[in-house]
């Protein structure tokens, strides 16, 4: 039988929750709050991201976001996404990851006060005509006269054409890619490129929109749109929670995990930043596989170990820097933003 968890959607200012609580109750969602924060929650069972099917998990993110996005477009624009599956036992434990995040949550809250997120991906209206067009370029057309000259056909040849034609395509939708960024950059915080399904699509980007700009960022895209036109079919996602640049995660530091990466390096005094990083420098200088010629697979695989521990205790001091107070209380989170 599944315990019942708490599963964690995100953050809101209490003040903006407050006007949209009797709405949120209606879908089983409710707030666990600190300090003027809300954590925005409902009630789960306590299930493994690793253990659920394509389906189960496609439905949980589908979820995710759409309650996220409720809160949005009923009034609550400052919403804080939480990585997606951060399920924990208790609202002790919310209240723990609220304590220890405050400062971070904070500081989310002071930029995306100025901004939103609007998502913008742009794919060929006619991409077959798009390859002919690609595949009529001089280069392509002169090796192709190249080949016809020779009196035998080789497999090399074709895959040497297919490999300059998606050449050609990579330039010109880099090409367009660059142009639709620096059209929109001028009135945005920031920007990200998203992985693209395929050559098809050109754009899959998300900006960063100061809301003083929200006006002339729409009025760059239908001036993309009309240069576009006929070639490019854009669609505009938005406004969003801040996806792309400021989900937290929420990660459970394991007191047996420092315990061992303190064994791994050496490390039986004060834990510090200076103790740490003089304990890293002596053990990756003995392990690194440079200084290790006659046994390299053994050095590597040191070096990693190493590489490991530290980055453990480094967590683990910037845990105890958001709740000094907390520290010695488990479960120990460290919140920050997701990259």
């Amino acid at each position: 039988m599944n315990k019942q968890g708490i599963y964690l959607y995100g953050f809101v200012p209490t003040h903006c929750f407050d006007a949209v609580r009797d709405l949120m109750l209606e879908s089983g969602i409710y707030s666990i709050e600190y300090k003027g924060i809300s954590a925005v929650v409902s009630d789960t069972r306590d299930e493994k991201l690793e253990y659920l099917d394509r389906e189960a998990l496609a439905y949980l993110l589908v979820d995710h976001q759409r309650k996220l996005e409720k809160m949005m477009s009923s009034g609550c624009s400052e919403v804080i996404p939480v990585q997606l599956g951060t399920i924990v036992s208790s609202g002790n434990d919310v209240i723990k990851i609220l304590k220890h995040g405050f400062a971070v949550i904070n500081d989310v809250f002071n930029v995306i006060a100025k901004v939103e997120e609007f998502d913008v991906v742009a794919v060929w209206n006619d991409f077959p005509d798009f390859i002919r067009r690609i595949s009529d370029t001089s280069a392509i057309r002169l090796m192709k006269e190249e080949i016809a000259k020779k009196n035998t056909y080789e497999q090399a040849d074709s895959i040497n054409i297919g490999k300059l034609i998606k050449k050609k395509i990579d330039e010109k939708n880099n090409k367009v890619n660059s142009d639709v960024i620096n059209s929109l950059m001028p009135y945005c915080f920031a920007a990200k490129k998203h992985e693209t399904m395929n050559d098809e699509m050109p754009v899959n980007c998300a900006f960063l929109v100061k809301k003083e700009n929200k006006e002339r960022y729409m009025d760059s895209i239908d001036q993309l749109d009309i240069k576009y036109a006929d070639q490019l079919n854009f669609k505009i996602v938005g406004p969003l929670p801040c996806y792309s640049f400021y989900t937290i995660e929420c990660k459970v530091l394991d007191k047996d995990d420092i315990e061992k990466a303190k064994e791994v390096l050496g490390i039986d005094v004060a834990l510090t930043e200076g103790s740490l990083k003089r304990a890293y420098r002596m053990n990756a200088g003995l392990t690194h596989p440079d200084k290790n010629s006659e046994s390299p697979q053994d050095s590597t695989d040191g070096f990693i170990k190493i590489n490991h521990a530290y980055k453990i205790l480094l967590e683990y001091l910037h845990a105890i820097k958001q709740s000094p107070d907390t520290v010695m209380v488990e479960p120990l989170y460290l919140v920050k933003i997701k990259k």
